[in-house]
Protein backbone atom coordinates (compact mmCIF):
# COMPACT_ATOMS: atom_id res chain seq x y z
CA UNK A 1 0.00 0.00 0.00
CA UNK A 2 2.80 2.46 -1.12
CA UNK A 3 0.77 4.51 -3.25
CA UNK A 4 0.60 7.98 -3.64
CA UNK A 5 -2.04 10.38 -1.67
CA UNK A 6 -1.93 12.59 -3.83
CA UNK A 7 -3.79 12.47 -7.87
CA UNK A 8 -2.37 14.38 -9.78
CA UNK A 9 1.55 15.03 -10.18
CA UNK A 10 2.43 18.39 -8.48
CA UNK A 11 5.32 20.27 -10.63
CA UNK A 12 8.51 21.01 -8.94
CA UNK A 13 8.54 24.83 -8.74
CA UNK A 14 4.96 24.53 -7.58
CA UNK A 15 6.34 22.42 -4.57
CA UNK A 16 9.44 24.53 -4.48
CA UNK A 17 6.80 27.72 -3.82
CA UNK A 18 4.41 26.19 -1.21
CA UNK A 19 8.07 24.81 0.80
CA UNK A 20 9.22 28.20 0.54
CA UNK A 21 5.52 29.57 2.15
CA UNK A 22 5.55 26.60 4.65
CA UNK A 23 8.21 24.33 5.15
CA UNK A 24 7.60 20.91 4.38
CA UNK A 25 4.18 21.84 2.23
CA UNK A 26 6.21 21.25 -0.84
CA UNK A 27 6.78 17.85 -0.21
CA UNK A 28 3.00 16.92 1.42
CA UNK A 29 2.28 18.22 -1.83
CA UNK A 30 4.44 15.97 -4.29
CA UNK A 31 2.79 12.86 -1.60
CA UNK A 32 6.21 12.46 0.23
CA UNK A 33 4.74 12.78 4.07
CA UNK A 34 7.57 12.30 6.44
CA UNK A 35 10.16 14.06 4.70
CA UNK A 36 7.55 16.60 4.55
CA UNK A 37 6.92 16.79 8.41
CA UNK A 38 10.43 15.38 8.69
CA UNK A 39 11.35 19.34 7.53
CA UNK A 40 8.28 21.48 9.02
CA UNK A 41 10.00 20.05 12.61
CA UNK A 42 13.99 20.91 11.03
CA UNK A 43 12.99 24.19 10.40
CA UNK A 44 11.04 25.08 12.66
CA UNK A 45 13.32 23.74 15.36
CA UNK A 46 16.22 25.71 13.63
CA UNK A 47 14.00 29.36 14.22
CA UNK A 48 13.70 28.24 17.27
CA UNK A 49 16.93 27.61 18.78
CA UNK A 50 18.34 30.56 16.65
CA UNK A 51 17.97 32.58 13.17
CA UNK A 52 20.09 31.42 10.89
CA UNK A 53 20.26 27.67 11.03
CA UNK A 54 16.06 28.05 10.53
CA UNK A 55 17.08 29.90 7.51
CA UNK A 56 19.60 27.56 6.12
CA UNK A 57 17.11 24.25 7.19
CA UNK A 58 14.29 26.61 4.73
CA UNK A 59 16.48 26.91 1.92
CA UNK A 60 17.22 23.12 1.90
CA UNK A 61 14.34 22.30 2.67
CA UNK A 62 13.48 24.35 -0.86
CA UNK A 63 15.49 22.88 -2.66
CA UNK A 64 14.65 19.25 -1.52
CA UNK A 65 11.21 20.28 -2.67
CA UNK A 66 12.54 21.37 -5.97
CA UNK A 67 14.70 18.95 -6.93
CA UNK A 68 14.09 15.85 -5.60
CA UNK A 69 11.42 13.80 -7.75
CA UNK A 70 10.38 11.31 -5.28
CA UNK A 71 11.58 8.57 -7.49
CA UNK A 72 15.68 8.40 -6.59
CA UNK A 73 16.47 11.54 -8.40
CA UNK A 74 17.82 14.84 -7.70
CA UNK A 75 16.93 16.92 -10.85
CA UNK A 76 14.30 18.57 -10.56
CA UNK A 77 13.71 21.14 -12.81
CA UNK A 78 13.97 20.55 -16.73
CA UNK A 79 15.04 23.28 -18.51
CA UNK A 80 17.77 25.90 -17.88
CA UNK A 81 15.62 29.03 -18.23
CA UNK A 82 12.87 27.35 -14.91
CA UNK A 83 16.53 26.34 -13.33
CA UNK A 84 18.18 30.54 -13.53
CA UNK A 85 14.46 31.60 -12.50
CA UNK A 86 14.47 29.08 -9.38
CA UNK A 87 17.84 30.03 -8.28
CA UNK A 88 17.26 34.20 -8.83
CA UNK A 89 14.23 33.37 -6.83
CA UNK A 90 16.40 31.87 -3.75
CA UNK A 91 19.56 34.65 -3.99
CA UNK A 92 17.09 37.25 -3.93
CA UNK A 93 15.35 35.74 -0.72
CA UNK A 94 18.78 35.26 0.97
CA UNK A 95 19.83 39.02 -0.27
CA UNK A 96 16.85 40.04 0.84
CA UNK A 97 17.29 38.70 4.41
CA UNK A 98 21.16 39.62 4.92
CA UNK A 99 20.43 42.83 3.94
CA UNK A 100 16.77 43.06 6.04
CA UNK A 101 18.91 42.05 8.65
CA UNK A 102 21.76 44.52 8.82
Amino acid sequence: MEENPVQYKVDNSIAAIWSMMLPGLGQLLKGQVMPGIFWAFCVGFGYFAFFWPGLVFHGICILDAAFNKGENSWIGLESVPKKIAFFSLILGLIGYTIIRNF
